[in-house]
């Protein structure tokens, strides 16, 4: 025959060449476009549309051709989708965590020392023709914290102001030699922060032991400053701590710049020591003033 039978159907034409599917092509360039410009949505895309080339390539009856593309495209927007859920997390997490300068925690502070009150001397009155002071806002008078005669072991004795101080010293010194105890003369002000914070530590285990057996006698040094220096009990510094003798002389003193905050790890030590006639090493030396007919050796 001087021709080949072609039939209807094309049946013995030659196979033309494969087509690269479209979708195939479209699913690698979203894979590679989504670590550019197409963050996670990119990613969705590429897997997407390599799913759709799959199919497309598999219903061609081997006319398309892509499956490589369409494999690259659903492995890069895999891991575009898996970078993009690690980088959101990573954001949220740095958008809720506190802020470094007001999350961090202060150094604490040294303790504070507060150093004793002063004591001045009553100054000189209005001179004669000058302008009544300004009226002030009516009130009760400051007065010393109240504290009970007993706190646990320690004997408490207020001085009144309207007595005079040597004598209720003497009957004090009769009384505690009657019962043992040892007289210490605590002297404070009104006014004076460190004298209160002496109070509130008496209760505490430490100071407890310190003054066992010790009768405390609180004195309002601005009430007696006369009969004080009389007697040899400095009153430039407060809170003051006076040991006496059988006399209500001033054997020892110390105030509370011997200790730096007034809290009853620091107090009771040096207390301990000065009741015990231990306390040697000071950093303010007290030196007892010389009485009536008594000369210097």
């Amino acid at each position: 025959m001087p021709g080949e039978f072609r039939g209807a159907d094309g049946w013995g034409e030659p196979p033309g060449p494969l087509k690269t599917s479209g979708t195939a092509s479209l699913a690698l360039a979203a894979g590679v476009l989504s670590y550019f410009c197409l963050f996670g949505f990119g990613g969705i895309l590429a897997i997407a549309l390599g799913w759709l080339a799959h199919n497309e390539i598999e219903r061609s009856d081997g006319r398309l051709s892509g499956k490589g593309r369409a494999s690259v495209g659903i492995g890069l927007g895999i891991g575009n989708l898996v970078l993009s859920v690690v980088g959101l997390g990573v954001l949220v997490a740095l958008a809720v965590r506190p802020d470094p300068a007001t999350a961090s925690v202060a150094p604490p502070s040294p303790p504070l020392t507060v150093m004793p009150a002063p004591i001045f001397p009553p100054g000189p009155g209005p001179a004669a023709g000058s302008p009544p002071p300004p009226a002030e806002v009516a009130g009760a008078e400051p007065t010393l914290p109240a504290l009970p005669p007993h706190v646990g072991k320690i004997a408490i004795v207020e001085l009144s102001a309207k007595g005079a101080l040597e004598s209720q010293l003497l009957a004090q010194v009769k009384d505690a030699t009657a019962s043992g105890e040892q007289l210490v003369l605590w002297t404070v002000t009104v006014d004076c922060e460190p004298c209160a914070a002496v109070g509130r530590a008496l209760p505490d285990a430490r100071m407890q032991r310190a003054l066992a057996k010790v009768r405390l006698l609180r004195a309002d040094a601005a009430s007696f400053p006369v009969e004080l220096r009389r007697l040899g009990v400095p009153i430039d510094t407060v809170p003051g701590f006076t040991l006496l003798d059988s006399h209500a002389h001033a054997l020892d003193h110390i105030h509370g710049g011997e200790w730096d905050a007034d809290i009853p790890a620091n107090i009771a030590p040096i207390l301990d020591r000065f009741v015990r006639h231990t306390f040697a090493s000071r950093r303010h030396p007290w030196a007892r003033p010389l009485r009536d007919g008594e000369t210097p050796l």
